[in-house]
């Protein structure tokens, strides 16, 4: 591994994993100039044989073009082309792969694993910092973060969290146990947050953590310490939204009156169903190429009462749901764009060699997938530039670089 790709490797991993959680957009836009400008110089004719072998690389390439494709000739002024930036991190992880595997060749996938999962760990922890800067400091009713927002914030802590949580497998002892720490920090920014958004992904997320607890732990002692410390957390978490206050606190009684009453009556929720249905029936009206992406709020509102929306959902709006968003977007193709974009790490992870680490390659897209597409029900996490970010160059870090050191 050459001394600049050395430094390229280590200079993306902080700003993914320590930077994002302090600086949000701003790391995720030093990302893209980073894997953008050295991709000349760190793809040679060996490096891109190697990325048209892993499906993910290609399905993100393939799709972000297309997305491209059909932005460009949607939009209704050359400013509106600046959107196709926030989805090129699907384009240039091939970059943040190719890292990987030249790290992993040089010093091992399980130290590279070990190595990454322990940043993850670091940058889940400065989210909660930077809540609780942003909570007793600033004195904010909910924390944002710098360049960032409150989903967002949540979700950085909550991904970064629950990927460092899969080196309880990695390492042998209890030092493993330091890595649990990573779903405590996970709940813990969402708590801080009150993120329902990011809540509504637990259930299943301890379900899949359950899951492979089973399949992986080596002993019967292993195996009941992780599904003690996850079920009580498990216990923790339902008390605390069935029985305490706050945002996260109501997400019992707002599924009980939907499915009882229809519309919940809490505003936030009104106005999201209404937001779902009005991007519905606009995708309806053109289903096969869309409306374009930068179109969103001035088709929107003129489905959607205006009055109802402050100055920052009507400058910024998107439909907060990936479906609706892509759908509404680029119609049909726009659908397959999405679920492309969404399974592809986990069709990536199938194609990589049946090595020792295959297992964990798999479970951490099955986690990112999930985590995703739970949150992305009532977010946008699939069509925000930051949150594009951190999954497309997680995902490629992980195939590219959590590999058996004996095939290296």
């Amino acid at each position: 591994m050459t001394k600049s790709a050395n430094y390229i490797w280590w200079a993306l991993l902080a700003l993914l994993t320590l930077a994002t959680p302090i600086i949000g957009t701003i790391a995720a836009s030093f990302i893209l100039i980073l894997t953008f400008v050295t991709s000349p110089f760190l793809l040679g004719k060996n490096e891109i044989n190697e990325l048209k072998q892993q499906p993910m690389i290609l399905i993100f390439s393939i799709g972000f073009i297309v997305f491209a494709f059909f932005t460009a000739i949607s939009t209704n002024s050359p400013n509106d082309l600046l959107v196709i930036f926030a989805f090129m991190p699907f384009l240039t992880s091939g970059i943040a792969y190719i890292l990987a595997r030249k790290y992993a060749k040089k010093y091992g996938g399980k130290k590279t694993a070990i190595i990454f999962l322990s940043l993850c760990l670091i940058g889940s922890l400065l989210t909660i910092l930077v809540a609780l800067y942003d909570l007793y400091f600033l004195n904010s009713s909910r924390p944002r973060g710098f360049f960032s927002g409150v989903i967002t914030l949540s979700m950085v802590g909550t991904t970064l969290g629950i990927i460092a949580g899969m080196g309880f497998f990695l390492i042998d002892g209890y030092k493993k146990i330091i890595f649990m720490l990573g779903p405590i920090f996970a709940i813990l920014i969402i708590v801080l947050t009150q993120s329902r958004g990011t809540a509504i992904a637990l259930p299943a997320l301890v379900f899949l953590y359950s899951t492979f607890t089973i399949r992986r732990a080596k002993t019967i002692k292993t195996k009941l310490l992780a599904i003690s410390i996850l079920s009580i957390l498990a216990i923790i978490g339902f008390y605390y939204i069935t029985q305490q206050s706050g945002r996260i606190a109501g997400i019992g009684n707002i599924i009980n009156q939907a499915l009882n009453e229809g519309l919940s009556s809490i505003k936030t929720t009104n106005i999201r169903i209404e937001m779902y249905q009005a991007g519905w029936e606009l995708f309806l009206d053109k289903p096969i190429f869309g409306h374009g992406w930068t179109n969103m709020s001035e088709l929107a509102f003129t489905v959607l009462d205006i009055k109802k929306y402050n100055a920052h959902l009507i400058q910024y709006f998107h439909f907060h749901n990936d479906f609706i968003n892509y759908a509404f977007s680029i119609g049909i193709i726009g659908i397959i764009i999405y679920f492309s974009f969404l399974f592809a790490p986990i069709i990536g992870a199938l194609k990589t060699p049946r090595d020792n680490m295959f297992g964990i390659r798999l479970e951490i897209t099955l986690i990112m997938a999930t985590l995703y597409f739970f949150s992305g029900l009532t977010g946008g996490t699939l069509s925000h530039g930051l949150l594009i970010t951190l999954y497309a160059m997680i995902s490629a870090i992980v195939l590219g670089g959590f590999r058996d050191e004996k095939l290296n």
